[in-house]
């Protein structure tokens, strides 16, 4: 079972290299359209459109790759101090309470998304830019984000959570 959840977490942190690539073209359309207003006077149509999709794509496919990799904000001054079994178990209720969070809502997400496509969704402007797809990636992200909670989950059970990441050793004064 352990191997088919390192699968599944291979799986969603390479979904990162997408978020990456959405970040890479948010760039390009926001610098064309800067340029276009400015050098020729002709901006980039349905340019801000594309870069909130690229956004959705960035944050949303990027939240499952960001707690597998448990770069997410932990705040643990209350529970830095308790022994070890005890972090081990509020850990674990942590993730318990974020997959009922995120399931709660995945779901009317997910609902949401499945009307629009059916609708046809667009958004109003001088192109109609369809929303569906950004409802769609949004509902998928926090599916996928659920998946990555029950893997932290189980590893928890069986003894094997992940370590936590390390930020770079502040250095004394002197």
């Amino acid at each position: 079972m352990i191997a088919l959840i390192e699968r599944v977490e291979r799986m969603l942190l390479s979904l990162s290299i997408s978020c990456g690539f959405a970040t890479l073209l948010i760039v390009f359309i926001v610098v064309i359209d800067v340029a276009g207003r400015f050098l020729l006077n002709t901006p980039f149509h349905s340019g801000v459109e594309l870069s909130e999709l690229l956004l959705v794509i960035l944050v949303f496919l990027g939240l499952a790759a960001a707690q597998q990799q448990r770069q997410n904000y932990a705040i643990e001054i209350l529970t830095q101090n308790f022994p070890a079994w005890l972090q081990q178990a509020f850990e674990l209720a942590g993730y318990v309470a974020c997959l009922f969070i995120t399931i709660v809502l995945a779901w009317p997400s997910s609902k949401q998304a499945f009307a629009s496509f059916e609708r046809g969704e667009s958004g109003f402007g001088i192109v109609s830019f369809p929303l569906w797809p950004a409802r769609i990636i949004l509902a998928i992200g926090l599916w996928l984000l659920c998946l990555q909670f029950l893997c932290d989950i189980y590893r928890h059970v069986i003894g094997m959570p992940r370590q936590k990441a390390h930020a770079a050793p502040e250095k004394a004064f002197e």
